[in-house]
């Protein structure tokens, strides 16, 4: 199944690659009818004035225009050389993450690690071979932000099976993602952040008041009424100068706030054009899953789409382009208040559109996180779209493998958790897969709740919370040892549990920094308190006086990951068997490494 995945990507990258030599030729070409254009357009007006022959200065206005043109067209073709740059790179990457060398990748999401978040520290969610290295696609800002929400924050019930949805659509849909992706790599957003643009669009920002309003369009009216008057003599010719000069004085009254206002527009336009190839992309999509059709409705504006509105805010911009022409840009800007007509444009822009603009950037967002999500839905055929259950707290799955170990590696195992209480103890020696499995199981947990698929043959949970203790860290600045560090946490869990909280819990070497004594009286006390509370979860141990709970309540039941040591070499099966371990391997593991007395 990977070959088959990894041959479409190859595909996918060789027509690329040949898209990208016609484009360079053309680029080639354009370059060298470029500089004939430019090379023949200064001998006609080195001709047109040396050799006198005025009739070659028209040929030069013609080489001119043609010269514009060829800029134009050449620019377009620079644009598509990037497209396809990036949509080769795009594949590279998808065979990079096939065969397990995600690791590699650039975003790491390190930026997202929370130690006091309930359990994104502890399974590896954020930071170098996280789950979110491996997943993401993104190509703006808002997108990681978004898939930062969705690795770390539980939906709303209902919102999990539209997630899923969303999820299996855009899956099917890998010319769309990539065209996606790469379009979003050519606006060079990826760490815009959109602050600034939203403060700008939902700010009233310089514009002429309603009661004034009037006087823009009644004052340039009035003066050519007195000019055309003046030119009849029906009135003295200075009358016209009067108002004219009124109209001067308020132009320069307002120059610097209006010079300031077009400044924030020609930012604003800049970064929305970014923005724009996105949003079309949305909207141009036919989306079957209602959650996508949803936010792609949320793009329009009446019968407008948002990059409609977005090429409208850039057509009142280009008005700003006569103030390249200093001369034509004054008289326009005191016969006719140009420049303020230009800032009320913009000011209906805002009342109509401006508001909405959080929303649309919120659009892309989701979207750019769905889409890398189904992306590894797509490279992951035979994984499941779990059953999440707004039950009480249950986890049942088989076949559950660990989604960041390669296939080839990868050994799953079947687990149970079907009623409230339930707390499996795990034992085992030293490198058997005890943490790894309790990580397999949080993992698939946190993508079950994104709407991805699981790494399983089957799985259902239920709508819980998510707590772990699995790897906690001393803070000498706060004066908090490892030990104080792990009771905190485990409190926490604790008191999540008796709040009424419907949780699984997943705890490694409970209580390993005290000594035996204290701990197992502790993890004893802990497993009854969860299991009373109705919570579900795992404990892992190497204190097998800890395994006697489930004498006393048959909602605790032990399993063991175990070894084989021969000839001084240890091997692992990782697989989950019910039971205490009968094994331990520190000493063999110390000889083996030249420890020994």
């Amino acid at each position: 199944m990977t070959e088959k995945i990894s041959d479409i990507y190859r595909l996918q990258k060789d027509k690329a690659l040949k898209k990208l030599a016609g484009l360079q030729q053309q680029n080639t070409f354009f370059m060298l009818l470029r500089i004939a254009a430019a090379t023949a357009l200064i001998g006609s007006l080195f001709s047109s004035y040396h050799l006198k022959r005025p009739e070659l200065s028209f040929l030069a206005v013609l080489l001119l225009i043609l010269f514009g043109l060829l800029v134009i067209k050449h620019n377009l073709i620079k644009e598509k050389i990037k497209y396809y740059q990036n949509l080769m790179r795009i594949n590279e990457k998808c065979l990079l993450r096939l065969t397990g060398k995600w690791t590699g990748f650039t975003n790491t999401g390190k930026q997202f690690i929370s130690p006091e978040h309930p359990y994104s520290v502890d399974l590896n969610i954020f930071g170098q071979g996280s789950l979110f290295q491996y997943i993401d696609a993104t190509t703006t800002l808002l997108g990681r932000e978004a898939l930062f929400k969705y690795l770390t924050t539980k939906p709303d019930f209902t919102v999990i099976g539209m997630r899923q949805k969303a999820v299996r659509d855009l899956a099917g849909r890998l010319g769309w993602r990539q065209h996606y992706e790469a379009s979003g790599l050519i606006s060079d957003i990826a760490d815009r952040r959109p602050e600034g643009l939203l403060a700008w669009a939902e700010a009233r920002g310089f514009s002429v008041s309603d009661k004034y309003k009037f006087g823009l369009w009644f004052l340039p009216v009035l003066t050519f009424g007195l000019l055309g008057l003046a030119f009849f003599r029906a009135v003295p010719p200075y009358l016209w100068l009067i108002t004219l000069f009124g109209q001067l004085a308020v132009v320069l009254y307002t120059a610097s706030r209006v010079y300031q206002a077009f400044g924030q527009l020609g930012r604003a336009v800049a970064e929305l054009s970014s923005f724009s190839l996105l949003l079309k992309c949305i909207e141009e999509e036919p989306f079957k899953a209602p959650r996508l059709r949803e936010m792609q409705a949320r793009l329009f504006v009446g019968r407008q789409e948002a990059s409609q509105q977005v090429q409208a805010l850039a057509k009142i911009a280009d008005r700003m382009t006569f103030q390249h022409s200093p001369v034509v840009h004054f008289i326009l800007n005191i016969c006719v208040f140009w420049d303020l007509h230009t800032l009320q444009k913009v000011a209906a822009w805002k009342n109509k559109s401006g508001v909405l603009l959080k929303n649309w950037l919120a659009v892309i967002g989701e979207f750019d996180a769905l889409s890398s999500i189904a992306g590894m839905a797509h490279d992951n055929p035979d994984w499941i779209y779990p059953i999440v259950a707004e039950t009480s707290p249950v986890f049942t799955a088989k076949s559950l493998g660990h989604p960041l170990i390669n296939k080839e590696t990868r050994v799953s195992n079947d687990v149970s958790v079907t009623a409230p209480g339930t707390t499996l103890i795990i034992t085992g020696s030293n490198m058997s897969g005890k943490s790894t499995f309790l990580r397999t199981m949080g993992l698939n947990l946190v993508l079950a709740y994104c709407g991805a698929p699981v790494c399983a043959a089957e799985m259902c949970c239920g709508y819980m919370n998510i707590y772990t203790s699995i790897q906690v860290f001393d803070n000498l600045e706060q004066n908090v040892s490892t030990f104080y560090a792990e009771i905190k946490r485990i409190k926490q869990i604790i008191d999540a549990a008796g709040s009424g909280e419907n949780l699984i819990f997943m705890i490694d070497e409970i209580f390993n920094g005290t000594n035996s004594k204290d701990r197992i009286f502790g993890a004893k006390t802990v497993v009854r308190k969860l299991s009373k509370a109705g919570a579900i979860g795992l404990v892992t141990t190497h204190d097998l006086e800890i395994s006697v709970l489930e004498q006393e309540n048959p909602l605790i039941k032990n399993y063991h990951f175990t070894d084989t040591i021969t000839d001084n070499q240890i091997s692992f099966d990782y697989r989950l068997k019910p039971g205490v371990s009968q094994h331990t391997n520190a000493l063999a593991l110390m000889k083996i490494i030249g420890i020994e007395e």
